[in-house]
């Protein structure tokens, strides 16, 4: 059985795999824990889920559609806005729970769905600790996000980042991090 904090790693692993090879990574990673653990596919969707919920802005990760047609770009149905690993493995993982529902009983389909995304994804029951590690991801998420759409942030956002405090040895014990604070100010030039 699998601990929680190996969940952080798997998702790690994933944010680090190139796309092609998320496929590779699947098969060789993911499909050998499925079958050691019973719950890993959804467990592991509800911790995605929870880490790319509220990243997307509106409309973004609908279906493209261009002259009526739905866009195809490297053999999968292309989507709106900004599509991390992390969001190409949601929709794997979101599949296989739909088909482990089609096998156990293909009449109530839409009720197990239902009831799965109420009382088992949307329910928060993380401690704090795993709670606090998955906001960091999500923050990173954000982060990388923004910087793979070049959305630009305003000055006093760059300002106030608190990354650009740190730890120092010295009286306050707080200091500036001057080097992190240019690098904000010349992404964007």
């Amino acid at each position: 059985m699998l601990q929680r904090t190996e969940y952080l790693n798997i998702i790690e692993e994933i944010r680090n795999t190139e796309k092609k090879s998320l496929d590779e990574y699947i098969i060789s990673v993911i499909e050998p824990l499925r079958n050691e653990n019973p719950n890993f596919i959804e467990t592991l969707y509800k911790d995605i889920n929870y880490l790319i919920n509220d990243i997307d802005k509106p409309h973004e990760n609908d279906l493209k559609i261009i002259d009526g047609d739905f866009s195809i770009e490297d053999g999968d149905l292309a989507l709106t806005g900004y599509q991390s690993r992390l969001h190409n493995l949601a929709f794997w993982l979101h599949t296989e729970i739909i088909k482990g529902f089609i096998e156990s009983n293909p009449s109530n389909v839409s009720l197990k769905i239902e009831d799965f995304e109420i009382n088992f994804v949307n329910k928060p029951n993380y401690t704090p600790e795993y709670k606090s590690k998955l906001d960091k991801i999500k923050q990173s998420l954000k982060r990388e996000r923004k910087q793979n759409l070049n959305e630009r942030e305003n000055m006093w956002e760059k300002l106030w980042d608190l990354d650009n405090l740190e730890l120092k040895p010295n009286i306050a014990g707080i200091g500036f991090n001057f080097n992190n604070f240019l690098n904000k100010f010349n992404k964007n030039k």
